[in-house]
């Protein structure tokens, strides 16, 4: 499916927002808020995929958004950045995502919504959706960055903390801050901190719907602040970014032979165990399907069927999948010296 490029925002120094012209009625491509697009960029006669989350919400803007932030030699999301204008074309696949909200009009949810760095983008489509959608339920934002130039969407959150002073709250923690206001604080995400946030918003820890996204670390502070507080795993929904850059580290001396039988043909190749399956597949012109590569979407389903891999936690599939000896490859590592891997739908 191809999208044109309305326009390019500049939301902070390394981060833009691309808005998408949306399809005609009924060809409209439909999603929920909190989920992501694919966008399939060609370099070198190889087309690379990249999962990016909308920041636009289904129920109130007509233009798809996503908004992309720099890596450090990330190939895509610098392309994205420095060259990506207005007018051209992006091949895109269907919006995909287990992270997401259905709004109910009756519902009366207090969400805890924890976010760090562009980790904020599904939760601001979540935020929109349900501020529009749930006029019973309030949120409070708890939003970790380097410093204030560092913000995304700064502007928008506090027009919308104002304009729902009543139900929207957004709390900023910074590395370093030069801002002396109540809701900005020097600091590292804490449990002192989490816990004064809260009750500032005449919150209890068992009061809350919690969802956040954000690099691994940030992540798993926060759901260790709320697991000592008795919050547990299966209350909280995550999107974990960057998942790329987690390595299986107890096995980095393994070389593992590992057989893959993908669409009625068997490839064969050495995957060391400080890379994902997924990686060394791509990296051996082996195409396995893949979207979000961070465990957040099924694209890359797979059975081990023989030997065994290593997931990074937070992925989608439930205990009883995993149970089946089902994995995402997108973050599976071999554990074994010999592995064979079957697709679903082989």
């Amino acid at each position: 499916m191809i999208l044109t490029v309305k326009e390019i925002i500049h939301e902070t120094d390394d981060a833009v927002s691309v808005v998408l012209k949306n399809n005609s009625f009924f060809n409209k491509i439909k999603y929920k808020a909190g989920q992501f697009l694919t966008v399939k960029i060609p370099f070198k006669n190889k087309i690379e995929k990249r999962a990016y989350s909308f920041s636009s919400s289904p129920v109130t803007d007509k233009f798809l958004k996503i908004t992309v932030k720099k890596v450090k030699e990330g190939l895509v999301s610098n392309y994205i950045c420095n060259s990506l204008k207005a007018g051209q074309k992006l091949e895109i696949e269907k919006p995909a995502g287990s992270f997401f909200i259905e709004p109910d009009k009756n519902a009366k949810i207090k969400y805890v919504l924890f976010a760090a760095g562009s980790g904020i983008t599904p939760i601001f489509s979540i935020i929109r959706t349900v501020l529009e959608k749930e006029p019973l339920s309030s949120i409070v934002l708890i939003y970790a960055n380097r410093d204030e130039r560092s913000i995304i969407f700064k502007k928008h959150l506090e027009d919308l903390s104002q304009l729902y002073a009543d139900r929207f709250a957004v709390e900023h923690i910074l590395e370093k801050n030069q801002n002396d206001a109540s809701n900005y604080h020097q600091d590292l995400l804490n449990e002192e901190l989490t816990t004064d946030i809260l009750t500032k918003h005449d919150l209890q820890y068992s009061d809350g719907k919690y969802m956040m996204c954000g690099p691994p670390g940030f992540m798993e502070q926060a759901k260790k602040i709320l697991a000592n507080n008795g919050i547990q795993r299966n209350r909280i929904k995550l999107e974990a970014f960057k998942a790329d850059f987690v390595t299986s580290s107890d096995a980095k001396d393994l070389l593992s032979n590992v057989t893959l039988y993908f669409d009625n043909k068997k490839h064969t190749l050495d995957v060391p165990g400080d890379k994902t399956i997924l990686q060394a597949a791509l990296s051996n012109n082996i195409l396995l399907p893949y979207s979000c590569r961070s465990g957040m979407c099924s694209s890359c389903k797979a059975k081990c069927v023989t030997g065994e891999v290593k997931m990074i936690d937070g992925h989608f599939l439930s205990d009883d999948e995993v149970a089946e000896g089902s994995i995402l490859t997108c973050v599976s590592f071999p554990k074994s010296s010999t592995i064979g891997i079957s697709f679903m739908n082989d």
